[in-house]
């Protein structure tokens, strides 16, 4: 019950905080899943593969 009181606390002040700030949420969880994505591939398996896109790609991919 704790637990959930705090993740509440604590996402309820991301959000205040994100409308509040220069902070880009979206861009941080985009490079924090490319990052994830990377660190749990091997070089091989990444070696026939495309280099990911950067945020800034894929907002203009996405708004297309």
């Amino acid at each position: 019950m704790l637990a959930r009181l705090l993740l509440t606390a604590l996402l309820l002040t991301m959000f205040i905080c994100s409308g509040c700030s220069n902070y880009n949420f979206s861009r941080a969880v985009y490079d924090g899943v490319q990052t994830r994505d990377q660190l749990q591939t091997t070089p091989a398996e990444r070696a026939g593969k495309p280099e990911p896109m950067n945020y800034q790609q894929y907002e203009s991919e996405r708004n297309r």
